[in-house]
């Protein structure tokens, strides 16, 4: 049994000696592999395909919307104030031609009457004087007919008095006679010429009391206090039955048709902008177009506007030329809303929207080009805050890189992937 147990042993010594050296003919028998240098190696970037636009500048900015046309009402007599309209009230709508308030005219309706009725009395007057002046003409006329009788019976006494017919007391008394009647025509003449001075200062009283009629209903008219357009309230500042004087401030409206937007513009956007004027109608030079916009949380509103008009001094503080653009009222455009303006300026001929990751330091762009790199110098038109308009330097179907290199070297191989055209600029 223990011879057996040896051969067991002994079988199983030669199958391991016989394997281990299978193994070591078989290791020593393989090919050994041939030393190749290794591959080049290449850089994954990202590219997007340049593409021409003729795109139109826009310069954004932001303001606080104001109205266009604003009136502090002010008492310009002194009452109380004895009606008001519904609508005055902050935030009221009113209509033109509305009456808002309302003061006491009582007073003022008093005095109007007083004034008419001076008016009537000069004017009775007037009509006696003009009536005096007939009286004295023909009483004028009678007295010059009674110098012309007394004149003629002296000259017939004094041919008397030569022949002694009629004593020299019929004589004088003649002559008394004669020296009467041209004293009395003297006086009539006299109160004739006295009439048109009397009539100048009647006429002089009468303009006058004119005048303080014409003041008078004024004051009059003053007491209501109309809308002379259409409107909102946006200030209120007395109230019904209290009594004002002149001067005393009531209220603040604005216009309701349209608003505006004051917008600082820095100097370097301005040439997009190019020559600045305010007009109507869309010509060349001039601003294309201005939207008013307004962000909520789950909507966006945006108003067509127009430049109003430029103001005549750049901002101090802020170094931007305001400019005024007019928009108009609707829903829910109001006065102290914060806004955002697009105005859009000139058109750009040729021009190639890239992320502004893509042009490097030196106004330089990388290009693929057969899968390698080529570094290109570009003109850069307008840099945005995340894109950048290029001109020259470009051409259609140029795979322009957008991934950031660490080491560039003009030739060097790349692998490349496509990405997304920027969808706008965001200056």
């Amino acid at each position: 049994m223990q011879k057996s147990k040896i051969t067991k042993i002994t079988r199983s010594v030669v199958v391991l000696v016989l394997a281990v050296g299978i193994a070591a003919a078989f290791i020593k028998l393989k090919p050994r592999p041939q030393k190749q240098p290794p591959p080049p190696a290449s850089l994954l970037v990202e590219v997007m395909q340049a593409k021409a636009s003729s795109p139109a500048m826009v310069v954004r900015s932001y303001g606080t919307v104001r109205p266009t046309e604003t009136l502090n009402l002010v008492s310009e007599v002194k009452g109380k104030v004895v009606e008001m309209s519904q609508s005055f009230e902050e935030g009221g709508f009113f209509k033109n031609g509305e009456l808002l308030i309302r003061i006491d005219p009582r007073s003022y309706e008093l005095t109007v009457a007083q004034r008419k009725k001076q008016l009537k009395q000069l004017d009775a007057q007037l009509r006696r004087l003009d009536q005096e002046r007939e009286n004295l003409q023909i009483s004028l006329s009678i007295a010059r007919s009674d110098i012309e009788l007394a004149g003629a019976e002296r000259e017939r006494f004094k041919v008397l008095a030569k022949q002694e017919v009629i004593a020299q007391t019929n004589l004088d008394q003649a002559e008394q006679k004669y020296l009467a009647s041209l004293n009395r025509m003297q006086e009539i003449e006299n109160q004739v010429a006295l009439i048109d001075p009397r009539r100048d200062e009647l006429l002089a009283q009468r303009e006058l009391v004119e005048i303080q009629l014409r003041e008078a209903l004024l004051d009059l008219d003053r007491t209501c206090i109309t809308a002379a357009f259409d409107g909102w309230v946006l200030k209120k500042w007395v109230e019904k039955e209290q009594f004002v004087n002149a001067g005393t401030s009531l209220g603040r409206i604005y216009r309701a048709s349209t608003l505006e937007v004051e917008v600082g513009i820095p100097f370097k956007d301005l040439a997009w902008l190019g020559e600045l004027r305010p007009a109507t109608d869309v010509t060349e030079g001039e601003i294309r177009g201005a939207k008013v916009i307004f962000k909520t949380p789950g909507q966006i509103y945006t108003w067509e506007g127009r430049l109003a008009r430029i103001k005549a001094e750049v901002d101090e503080k802020t170094r931007t030329l305001p400019l005024i653009i007019e928009v108009a009222a609707s829903y829910p455009l109001r006065p102290g809303m914060f806004v955002d303006v697009e105005l859009t300026g000139r058109r750009i001929d040729k021009a190639y929207l890239l992320p502004r990751s893509a042009v490097r330091p030196g106004n330089i762009v990388y290009l693929a080009s057969n899968n390698h790199l080529v570094m290109r110098p570009v003109e850069v038109l307008r840099r945005l805050n995340d894109s950048v308009y290029v001109g020259q330097g470009l051409e259609d179907g140029d795979l322009v890189i957008t991934t950031p290199i660490s080491a560039p070297k003009e030739g060097m191989k790349l692998r490349l992937r496509p990405t997304k055209h920027p969808k706008g600029p965001k200056p």
